[in-house]
């Protein structure tokens, strides 16, 4: 009879929880047959539960958009929860500056006195002896207008501008009742266990609620690191800073006098001229003389024997004698 009563009270205890999973179910089956008593129970409501809305907090909840708690969550907490706002900003700045190094240093000294900080940045050569690039910037949300107001002041001008906005609240409240549950959820295995370890200790049956403990622990974690990123992104709000310098004037004119230049550019003259002449003398000898030889020689041979002829043909004045 006593064994009875014992199985009864882990049942109640385990109605009340939430996700109990199908193997740690056929473990309680396996335990209270042990005991000699019926099947468990069917495992409680899932998390995303709501009252009954007849009125009261769950109208409250409807009222701001907040998802309801699961039974077991205090109603003052989830007022409190759904009171405090949690919402995640996100932006970016294009700003024409002077300097991108000494606005960056500004920048920085700015953050510094609101307790945010540049999370990376990214810089690049642009035109002569400049910097272009993107900074990001962590801003805390309570002083995010009065910030971004003296970031944009430092510049000569504001090119563009982006902002977004993301309540994160209704997420954060669900995970809140999720972990909540989960934990006790986690409390009444660990109850579990250190009672099979006692009435039956099968190696079976311990091993499947360990496993199940572990899968729970897990699901918290994750929970919670959710949780924390949550809290950091909406405290924090994210804002990418992008830096353009402002271009140098082009000044068109005629260049001064230069006495170098002018003789670098003299001696390449004079390089030049030689080089023709000296082309020109090879050519002269190689390929102009030669030619000349074959063209004049034929004509002055012709022109000699043509002299030669009219001389011969030309008679002689006889001479008298005194």
């Amino acid at each position: 009879m006593k064994r009875i009563i014992t199985t009864l009270v882990f049942v109640a205890i385990l109605a009340l929880s939430v996700g109990c999973g199908q193997q740690v179910g056929n473990v309680f089956s396996r335990v209270n047959d042990g005991l000699g008593s019926t099947e468990p129970s069917a495992p409680p409501a899932p998390a995303e539960a709501y009252g009954d809305g007849t009125g009261g907090v769950t109208n409250q909840r409807k009222a701001q958009n907040v998802p309801g708690l699961p039974s077991g969550v205090d109603a003052d907490q989830t007022q409190a929860q759904a009171d405090t706002r949690m919402i995640v900003y996100t932006g970016s700045v294009s700003l024409r500056v002077n300097d991108t190094n000494a606005t960056i240093n500004k920048i920085t000294e700015i953050l510094n006195g609101v307790k945010g900080y540049v999370a990376n940045k990214s810089l690049v050569a642009y035109g002569q002896d400049k910097l272009r690039g993107t900074i990001n910037v962590r801003i805390p949300a309570a002083a995010l207008e009065t910030t971004l107001s003296q970031i944009k002041a430092l510049a000569v001008r504001v090119l563009k501008e982006t902002a977004d906005s993301n309540d994160v609240t209704a997420e954060y409240v669900d995970l809140e009742a999720r972990r909540t549950n989960l934990e006790k959820y986690e409390v009444e295995l660990q109850s579990l266990l250190a009672t099979v370890r006692e009435r039956t200790g099968k190696a079976e049956e311990i091993l499947a609620i360990y496993n199940e403990l572990t899968r729970v622990r897990g699901e918290i974690e994750q929970i919670k690191g959710r949780q924390n990123y949550l809290q950091n992104t909406s405290a924090l709000a994210t804002y990418m800073i992008e830096l353009v310098p402002v271009e140098e004037p082009v000044v068109e004119g005629k260049p001064g006098w230069d006495p170098g230049k002018i003789f670098t550019e003299a001696v390449d003259d004079l390089v030049v001229a030689l080089q023709g002449l000296v082309g020109f003398a090879i050519r002269l000898f190689v390929v102009i003389l030669p030619l000349l030889l074959i063209v004049i020689l034929p004509i002055l041979v012709l022109i000699w024997l043509v002299r030669a002829y009219m001389k011969r043909r030309t008679p002689k004045k006889a001479v008298t004698a005194s």
